[in-house]
């Protein structure tokens, strides 16, 4: 596994495990819209860059990740703006949203400090699994562990 952290580091980035999603500013919960707060789904964050190779390398997976999973509920954080974000929905036939976030912020309300990356957050509304994430195997064993995990 590549990434601009040291691997050492990779399990400190993210929330912690069993913590709460923070309280997000009103200009946030604007962009992100009706949609966050799902209390009672499985919901996926996850966090890209339009300017990091991995996170772009990651986009044609998404799909197939919907598709596997389709009782989730997938949110996408990346770095573009909404014509960005148009057009990666019409081009890769996405349904689901995709909202603009600065990479500060990223880090700042969610301790995502390696790109790309996915919080698991579950039907309590608590972070259950986290990790880097390059393809649709990524996130798929990380999904696995956690199920593991919690048996």
């Amino acid at each position: 596994m590549t990434s601009s952290v040291p691997s050492s580091r990779l399990s400190d980035t993210g929330l912690p495990l069993g913590s709460s999603l923070p309280e997000l500013p009103d200009y946030l919960k604007e962009s992100i819209g009706a949609a966050w707060n799902q209390t009672g789904t499985i919901r996926v964050l996850l966090f890209a860059s339009v300017y990091c190779t991995h996170c772009i390398d990651l986009l044609p997976h998404l799909q197939k990740i919907a598709e596997t999973y389709p009782t989730f509920s997938i949110r996408l954080f990346t770095t573009g703006d909404e014509e960005d974000h148009r057009s990666m929905r019409e081009f890769f036939g996405w349904d689901f949203p995709v909202s603009t976030m600065d990479q500060s912020d990223m880090e700042a309300y969610f301790e995502v400090t390696a790109l790309p990356f996915m919080l698991l957050v579950d039907e309590s509304d608590l972070v259950a699994a986290k990790g880097v994430v390059y393809n649709a195997d990524d996130f798929k064993q990380i999904v696995q562990f956690n199920r593991i995990a919690s048996s």
